[in-house]
């Protein structure tokens, strides 16, 4: 007898997905031993630079573990930490979009239609990521762009 799935796995399943490499990944990252937020000062040019080049308001560096997306830097945007089940970034560091993760409207996406940063201030709607990778193409987190307003992709 096949078991279906209950509504509320369905749910985790769309907001919570787990890279193939899930315990590599979290061991490398504990292995670096960094401190997230003493990073913000060594990371703070990267992520203006990234938000000016691609013409965003908001540019961020973050690290994801197990439960938490650690914003090491960011420009724009005055964050440290979400539930990783609440972060885009989490889709950009799964394999299948290792070379980048675009979303045009967060806003009509079902994955991130509701979350709080589309519906309440700062009404994000444009996010692009790409994955930090280390040399075995495990990805630690994403350097993203994000803009409040809709964006044709410049990246």
């Amino acid at each position: 007898m096949t078991q279906e799935k209950s509504p509320q796995s369905i749910d985790l399943d769309l907001t919570t997905p787990i890279p193939e490499n899930e315990m590599d990944r979290l061991l490398a990252l504990s292995e670096l031993d960094l401190d997230y937020l003493e990073l913000n000062d060594s990371f703070k040019d990267l992520t203006k630079l990234a938000a000016k080049v691609a013409g965003t308001s908001i540019s961020l560096i973050n690290l994801i573990d197990s439960f938490t997306q650690w914003s090491a830097s960011s420009f724009g945007l005055d964050i440290q930490q979400m539930p990783r089940e609440d972060s885009v970034c989490q889709y950009t560091i799964l394999q299948e979009n290792i070379d980048g993760f675009e979303i045009k409207d967060l806003s009509v996406d079902e994955r991130f239609k509701d979350k709080f940063y589309v519906t309440d201030a700062p009404k994000l709607k444009y996010y692009y990521g790409v994955p930090l990778k280390l040399e075995n193409n495990i990805a630690l987190g994403a350097l993203c762009v994000i803009h409040d307003g809709e964006k044709k992709s410049e990246c």
